[in-house]
């Protein structure tokens, strides 16, 4: 089973998930609450607990080497995850035994690694093309600050696309050849895909390779088909350009977003494996106008720049490893005035009431300030939340639709720049480490050497972005934003709903991630189901709703009835990854039914 990571999180009825079913040679099929499951050895598998094999695998790995338990762990994901992949992630992590402390995006811990062996300021691009997914992200380094300026990628493109591209290739050499296509044989597309991977990685230093393909196809009397396959590295590049432009396409809408042009990047990072490709190294250089940097490996520099995020989420005391307090590295001060006028939503069809009642008041004071603590602490000046319009609710009604964005032509000029905004209130430690001893003077004897000391170093400080907007369906099918993509994290977003109709004292509202204004368009996470509103008349119950992102980039919601002060219920059921506590138990038998050394 491979190439799953781009499918985790995903409904059944997704374009990307069918189009893998086609593709891929084990059985796909349709998990509980429309996820995707594997069979394989006649048990079915949610995709979680595939990762969860791997995660084991992992942790086992890391135990051997440690000689103890390994009960925790820091998780890198594609930047441009959804909310409902990094919880399908999370529960991986569960399944595996793991505590999951910190969620971290893949080029955010590039860049970490980077910039810790840099120690320069400069404005750097990670374009991380692995696998099975695509980044790219635009961050500015100094010091031990790493700010996240934006991100953007594609979860469905990566170096499995170009092996599939030369599977086939092969398929096609044997229809022309023997008449034979071997890929009605999920065993055959297995092998295929396995050798095409062996021979792009061989074409990335040679001119021209070759496979043996003798036990892929058989002939007349079911004897294997004698094969070698032949493909030029020039060809190669041929079938897999369209590919790399397509992340070039993405990564100039991501640095075209933010107001910035190409010659303001520094320095360009790459990282996974398939940018060890001379024709990724070509194009992206082409098109940053500089060389690419490679210094760290980039197949190791994600997981390195998580060991040192997990080092600066831990402290050690006496050999003992402690806990981190929740959120403790970075946590923001809540932006005061942030909520913005009410909405109305239109009924979901799970037979609840809508609210859709106007709202003119003055929108609900702010929360009051989050207990800080004053020792180790590191404050900037906070960033101030975007001003609505005053027409807000107005235009949210109108009937229209906004064009999505696109990659700006080459010939139109560049956007003008964006006014900048100062980095938000955060909040972090000094983590104690180890730092080098003075040299010791040659005539000391080995007695008299200084011991090493203990010196403040304060630890990487992160200040991510969420990749995706957040929003909810209002009147007419549209999206209504609460949190837009390049947010930095944690966040949160309010909005003031009203009932609808007298004697209310529930409501549902839908939920996506997406940036088209067409709230189908966007992927759907879930329903928000709201309950135990106080029964009044149509109108009367103020019911604030707070979105709120944290620091793993999942999203989290409250909600409260502002006339009585008093919290109400607040659910969102997802779409595809939740699993209440019978389906975790039942996932968890099934991890211990297999070994894992």
């Amino acid at each position: 089973v491979y190439s799953v990571k781009r499918l985790i999180g995903r409904t059944w009825d997704m374009e990307e998930v069918q189009r893998a079913r086609r593709a891929l040679p084990f059985e796909l099929v349709e998990g509980p609450k429309q996820g995707v499951a594997v069979v394989a050895r006649g048990e079915t598998y949610v995709l979680p607990e595939i990762s969860a094999f791997v995660l084991r695998r992992a942790k086992a790995v890391a135990e051997s080497a440690l000689g103890e338990a390994v009960d925790r762990a820091v998780i890198t994901v594609p930047a441009n995850f959804n909310d409902l992949q990094r919880a399908a992630t999370k529960l991986a992590g569960k399944l595996a035994g793991l505590e999951v402390i910190r969620i971290v995006n893949e080029p955010t811990a590039a860049a970490l690694a980077y910039g810790q062996a840099s120690g320069q300021a400069e404005r750097i691009a990670v374009y991380d093309l692995g696998g099975g997914t695509f980044d790219i992200t635009l961050l500015d380094l100094s010091g031990n600050v790493f700010e996240v300026l934006a991100t953007g990628g594609d979860t469905a493109l990566g170096g499995d696309d170009i092996d599939q591209l030369i599977a086939e290739q092969m398929a096609l050499f044997f229809l022309k050849t023997f008449r034979v296509d071997p890929r009605s044989d999920p065993l055959a597309r297995a092998s295929m895909r396995a050798r095409a991977e062996v021979l792009k990685v061989a074409l990335s230093s040679k001119d021209e390779s070759s496979v043996e393909l003798n036990d892929v196809a058989r002939g007349e009397g079911g004897a294997f088909l004698p094969a070698t396959f032949s493909m030029r590295r020039a060809d190669l590049e041929r079938i897999a350009l369209p590919l790399v432009d397509r992340t070039l396409d993405t990564a100039r809408f991501s640095i075209e977003t933010i107001g910035l042009r190409v010659e303001e990047i520094q320095r360009v990072i790459l990282v996974g494996g398939s940018t060890r490709m001379p024709l990724v190294v070509s194009k992206v250089e082409g098109y940053f106008k500089k060389p690419a940097t490679g210094r760290v490996n980039p197949d190791e520099v994600v997981a390195l720049g998580a060991a040192i995020q997990a080092s600066a989420l831990t402290r050690t005391s006496r050999g003992k490893s402690v806990r981190p307090p929740a959120n403790a590295e970075v946590a923001r001060k809540p932006a005061t005035g942030s909520t913005p006028p009410a909405s109305g939503l239109p009924a979901t069809g799970s037979g609840l009431p809508p609210v859709l009642a106007p709202y003119d008041s003055v929108p609900p004071p702010a929360p009051p300030p989050m207990p800080w603590e004053e020792e180790d602490t590191l404050t900037v000046p906070s960033v101030p939340p975007p001003e609505m319009p005053d027409d807000f609710v107005a235009e949210l009604a109108l009937p229209r639709v906004p064009a999505l964005p696109t990659a700006t032509p080459a010939k139109k000029p560049p956007p003008p720049p964006v006014r900048r905004l100062p980095a938000p209130t955060v909040k972090t430690r000094i983590v104690p480490a180890l730092q080098d001893p003075a040299p010791a003077v040659a005539a000391r004897l080995p007695s008299e050497r200084p011991e090493p000391t203990l010196a403040p170093r304060p630890a990487p400080l992160l200040i991510d972005v969420t990749p995706i907007s957040l929003g909810v369906e209002t009147a007419g099918g549209f999206c209504d934003f609460l949190i837009s993509a390049n947010t930095p994290v944690p966040c949160d977003r309010t909005r003031v709903f009203l009932t609808a109709s007298d004697g209310q004292t529930s409501v549902v509202v839908k939920v996506a991630q997406g940036e088209s204004q067409r709230f189908g368009e966007n992927t759907l996470l879930g329903d928000l189901h709201l309950t135990n509103l106080v029964a009044a008349a149509r109108g009367e119950v103020h019911v604030a709703v707070t979105f709120e992102i944290d620091v793993d980039g999942i999203l989290n919601v409250r909600a409260k009835d502002e006339g009585s002060g008093r919290e109400t219920t607040a659910r969102l059921h997802m779409v595809g990854t939740q699993a209440d506590a019978v389906d975790v138990q039942a996932m968890l038998v099934r991890q211990t039914r297999h070994e894992i050394s």
